[in-house]
């Protein structure tokens, strides 16, 4: 984006959105997929890479792992030839939630791993049991000394294992340490989120044999001969529904492209639909349109196909501008509910407890300075700024940067008042 050191993006109120947006790539489906380019030696190519931090972070990792990697008008390049086993330092994965997903592939690969703890966005406590306690039922020994996560195996052993939450990321990280497994792992009660199936799916034009793909039981081959294999991004679900949300309650007229499938779409419509916005589908592309009068109702997150967790703040954001009353329960993150005292300072009036926010309709918000804390939150008050009377101005943007390309171009596209200061 060319932003560099800008801190804060400024945003007024907008009474109209117009025009188009093109979707950009996937970050929560292609940071999995460069984590798997560790279990084959060769290279691949990753096109519609989003241009996003994230995605360079994780390239920063694997050049660790004396991994070439090339990145240029979204596409990634990946050399895996030279690979060699070493520590990931805690500077770099402490930047990254999905560093831990470099456990897996690391353990089929070398048997062994030595990672700084993850880090991420501060939505909640995110503990990283499910990967570890999977792990050890697949004959690794896991240790935590200073903050590093140790682990080690002399084999890894195929396992049959139920998760005891439906986590994408320690599905995703177990399908991938169980490619190098002997014999076959079992894994149950998994997430069924697109980005798990995306997964699976490259792991099947990899070699590997995967069976129940799309559903909650997944059965993985360990195997010994997987080649790499080029990979297509999908377009990123979450930020499409940041901007299918933020039409709602805003008089808008916009398109969004390069959406070729709304099936991971389909709850996000709905809620958008259930908020008074017509959505039609056309050849790659949505029609988004909406008088800005949003409706209320009774909400709940929960994994996929329910409404994802990642834009509830957003959700919560856009409730805020309706007449009644509504409600949200978060089954996912326990501290994700934290933006409704952002929201507060702008003018609403948001209630939490627990897990539930009830959100009291017929209040208006007004412009103020207000801190992005994490990656979907910052989002969420970025479209609080479209809605706010004045300016409003979000600082500490690079969580924003983490998943959005230009989210300031983006709205450009579409009539926002809206710029980095």
């Amino acid at each position: 984006m060319g932003v560099g050191c800008l801190k804060a993006i400024s945003v007024k109120e907008t009474s109209k959105l117009k025009g188009t947006i093109e979707i950009q790539g996937s970050k929560n489906t292609v940071l999995p997929i460069m984590a798997s380019s560790l279990l084959a030696s060769g290279s691949m190519v990753i096109t519609n890479c989003p241009d996003i931090e994230d995605v360079h972070v994780m390239c920063q990792l694997l050049k660790c792992l004396h991994v070439k990697t090339y990145y240029k008008n979204h596409t990634l390049e990946i050399d895996t030839r030279q690979a060699t086993y070493a520590m990931l330092p805690a500077e770099l994965t402490g930047k990254l939630r999905s560093s831990v997903l470099l456990l897996g592939p690391m353990l089929a690969k070398w048997q062994r791993a030595q990672i700084g703890m993850p880090g991420g966005c501060a939505i909640g406590l995110r503990p990283i049991d499910i990967h570890l306690e999977g792990f050890m039922r697949m004959n690794v020994d896991v240790k935590l000394h200073h903050d590093i996560l140790c682990c080690e195996t002399y084999y890894l052993q195929g396992t049959d294992y139920t998760l005891h939450f439906p986590s994408v990321g320690a599905t995703q990280n177990l399908i991938m340490a169980a490619v190098g497994a002997k014999g076959r792992t079992v894994l149950r009660g998994v997430a069924r989120e697109p980005e798990v199936v995306e997964l699976c799916k490259h792991l099947k034009h990899m070699g590997v044999i995967i069976e129940g793909v799309g559903t909650d039981v997944l059965t993985i081959k360990g195997s010994s001969s997987v080649s790499c294999h080029d990979y297509q991004n999908v377009y990123d679900r979450i930020v499409a529904g940041t901007y299918i949300l933020m039409a709602t309650c805003i008089s808008s007229r916009i398109y969004l492209k390069q959406i070729d499938d709304i099936e991971s779409l389909k709850t996000i419509l709905q809620v958008a639909n259930q908020l008074g916005a017509n959505i039609v589908r056309m050849e790659q592309m949505l029609c988004i349109e909406s008088d800005g009068v949003v409706g209320n109702g009774n909400f709940e997150t929960g994994g996929f196909p329910a409404f994802p967790t990642d834009l509830q703040p957003v959700l919560m954001t856009v409730l805020t501008k309706s007449e009644k009353d509504s409600s949200l329960m978060e089954h996912v993150f326990e501290k994700r509910l934290g933006i409704a005292q952002d929201l507060n300072q702008l003018g609403a009036s948001i209630r939490v407890n627990g897990r539930e926010a009830k959100i009291e309709g017929g209040n208006s918000l007004t412009g103020h300075t207000v801190r992005a804390t994490d990656l979907r939150q910052g989002a969420a008050l970025v479209v609080a700024g479209l809605m706010s009377k004045g300016y409003t101005t979000i600082t500490d943007i690079s969580h924003i940067e983490r998943g959005y390309e230009d989210i300031v171009g983006d709205l450009r596209k579409v009539g926002a008042d809206i710029s980095y200061v």
